[in-house]
């Protein structure tokens, strides 16, 4: 996405030939810079103000917006739903990039079934998510982004705590989105320090950058 006029970011990662350097801004990957080969801190704070910009930030701006004009948000849970559980596939293609077969925290077992959106949330989500990982995959992500509408779940217009009422699931579309900012704090923390974690962002931010065009 290509935008007039927005905040930009003059980093440059550290090593990087003087004559490559772009001015940064998140939203658009051609001026992002290159990859370092070993991890570095100006490379993590890319990574977090893409993240943070193209992600959060925007999806914030829709449920502000949202509520301004609306009052709430009503008749806007679709498209605010839709893009926070694509984020979910975002975060967790940089967390587990060629990772396959991957172990759940949340059952400890090793399963090539188990994939990277259910580890996300498992890895990275509040407590009170993490016991419906597999519904959150399957009866959210899956059914609103093949099906649009809601069948076997449901969310509300508000900030409630997700949870399980006369046998459905669900979660108002606030809590959700600070749901999203936890695992997404929550990853760049263990960014910082886990090398596995290193190396499969530095992996899928190498892919994509390299597929940019200006």
């Amino acid at each position: 996405m290509k935008y007039k006029i927005i905040d930009t970011y003059g980093t440059q990662l550290s090593g990087s030939p003087a004559n490559s350097k772009k001015e940064f801004t998140p939203w658009q990957p051609s001026s992002w810079p290159e990859a370092p080969e070993e991890f570095k801190s100006s490379f993590h704070e890319v990574i977090e103000k893409i993240f943070r910009v193209t992600i959060i930030d925007e999806i914030d701006n829709v449920i502000s917006d949202a509520k301004k004009v609306n009052g709430s948000l009503e008749h806007r849970g679709h498209v605010i739903a839709i893009a926070q559980l694509c984020a979910i596939d975002v975060l967790s293609s940089y967390a587990f990039f060629n990772e396959l077969a991957v172990k759940c925290q949340v059952c400890g077992i090793s399963d090539s079934k188990i994939n990277k959106y259910k580890k996300f949330i498992a890895d990275f989500f509040p407590d009170e998510y993490k016991q419906y990982t597999e519904e959150l995959y399957k009866l959210y992500r899956n059914t609103m982004i093949h099906s649009w509408n809601l069948f076997d779940v449901g969310i509300r217009p508000d900030n409630s705590r997700i949870e399980m009422k006369n046998g459905t699931i669900c979660f108002g579309l606030d809590n959700f989105q600070n749901a999203l900012k936890y695992s997404l704090d929550k990853f760049l923390e263990r960014l910082s320090v886990e090398i596995q974690l290193q190396k499969n962002t530095i992996g899928r931010y190498k892919k994509l950058k390299k597929s940019a065009r200006d």
